[in-house]
């Protein structure tokens, strides 16, 4: 067998240093000398998972919010600063967080602390700018339901949960995105929007003692707050298959399939992540070699399984071929499950997918931006030490393991299917 990719014994963490300043910011910082960059972000431990019913998609709309002015920084502002010192800066929303970045040389990074923490506090919601994004995320809304894929996982996802917040679409439910206000977005940045819930990640070309120093000067008298109460419901058990069809004006059919699955960190997660990637990663794959190439019942397959803070969804997509039944594609993704749970998988196929995964987890680490996205996701999920420990944990999985995964996880009775039909030929049952 080849060597690893890396030795389990040198940490990845080994030289991130984390400070947490007095009111509660968590401060993780990586020198990186191979080029003149920094990357800076700042990671708020907020997203759809932390919004109550008929306020989905805040979290969304406030980081729109955030790009539209600050007391120091009018509309404009920080992508015209961001654009004259040649840097890029954007943002993004999931079910548990929300995230910003800037990319600057490493003689003008500075900009972004000034930025990020001008808007932590000082963000303005003035009501024309405000009613002017709300039509641009209702916009965004209903593109994203315009596209097969989008209307599908979206049902997916809100029948697969019954009580927790992930079965809420990230964007927000339209109803509630046309409801919301100026105030209550402003309710939910202050309520969210502090140190004591951010961590601030930069990696690149700085002298760590001098940027901590720069971070204290802007982020150091910034007032803490105790952390908004956690009160997500547990999802309850699931004990029997839940099924739908979307009709759609198409007659190319798409399957997808949501089977419930632990969160970040548990010891399972380690098994399913290989799971996915000898079921649907590559050429070389079971269902892959299965749907595409023996059967050709599917044009392409994916399963799909990341880290999540609570409990979460292991994926199998596919999208039909022709004529071919919706019961041949349900039966030749089933039959591979059940032989992999029975036992059926070779040392070859075991070893490669973990190869794929180490490789995978290696080449994500090249850039700065790369590190500052790892490091920022999994100290907001969980700990930054889980990244050390991570590869050592994926190898460490076996046949057996992976069976058992299989089994007990991607069983008939723990999982969602949903199908997207051709609206003009479905028949009622």
């Amino acid at each position: 067998m080849p060597p690893p990719l890396t030795s389990p014994n040198v940490p990845y963490t080994r030289d991130v240093g984390r400070t947490v300043l007095d009111n509660g910011l968590t401060v993780l910082t990586r020198e990186l000398r191979f080029s003149p960059t920094v990357t800076c972000m700042v990671w708020y431990g907020v997203g759809s998972r932390h919004e109550a019913a008929g306020e989905t998609g805040c979290s969304h709309f406030l980081e729109h919010m955030l790009f539209k002015g600050t007391r120091r920084y009018a509309k404009g502002d920080i992508d015209r600063i961001t654009m004259r010192n040649g840097g890029s800066n954007n943002a993004f929303t999931s079910h548990d967080f929300t995230a910003y970045y800037f990319n600057f040389a490493s003689d003008r990074w500075e900009t972004a602390l000034d930025i990020e923490a001008d808007r932590m506090v000082n963000t303005v919601f003035d009501p024309v700018e405000f009613a002017a994004e709300k039509k641009v995320v209702i916009e965004e809304l209903k593109a994203g339901l315009d596209q097969p894929w989008g209307a599908l996982m979206q049902e997916l996802h809100a029948t697969a949960f019954r009580t927790h917040p992930y079965r809420n679409p990230v964007i927000g439910w339209q109803a509630d995105v046309e409801a919301a206000t100026p105030d209550r977005i402003e309710a939910y940045y202050r309520r969210h929007y502090h140190p004591a819930n951010a961590t601030l990640v930069l990696v690149g070309d700085f002298r760590t003692a001098g940027a901590l120093a720069r971070v204290r000067e802007r982020f150091g008298a910034i007032d803490s707050r105790a952390p908004a109460g956690d009160t997500v419901a547990a999802e309850p058990e699931q004990t029997a298959e839940r099924r739908f069809r979307l009709a759609w004006r198409s007659d190319v059919p798409r399957l997808a399939v949501a089977y419930r699955a632990p969160g970040i960190g548990h010891p399972d997660s380690y098994a399913l992540q290989v799971l996915a990637v000898v079921l649907a990663e590559g050429k070389a794959s079971r269902l892959y070699q299965r749907l595409v190439e023996r059967d050709r019942t599917v044009t392409f397959v994916t399963a799909e399984y990341g880290e999540s803070r609570d409990a979460t969804l292991f994926h199998v997509r596919a999208e039909g071929r022709g004529d071919a039944s919706r019961d041949a594609i349900e039966a030749g993704i089933d039959e591979e499950i059940d032989r992999i749970a029975g036992g059926s998988i070779g040392h070859g196929a075991l070893d490669r997918a973990q190869r794929q995964i180490e490789a995978r987890f290696v080449f994500s680490m090249e850039r700065a931006m790369d590190q500052a996205l790892l490091f920022g996701q999994i100290e907001t999920l969980d700990r930054l030490e889980y990244v050390d420990t991570y590869l050592e944990r994926i190898r460490a999985v076996d046949a057996a393991e992976l069976a058992r995964a299989a089994g007990e996880y991607l069983s008939r009775a723990n999982r969602t299917v949903g199908w997207l039909v051709d609206g003009a030929q479905e028949t009622p049952d």
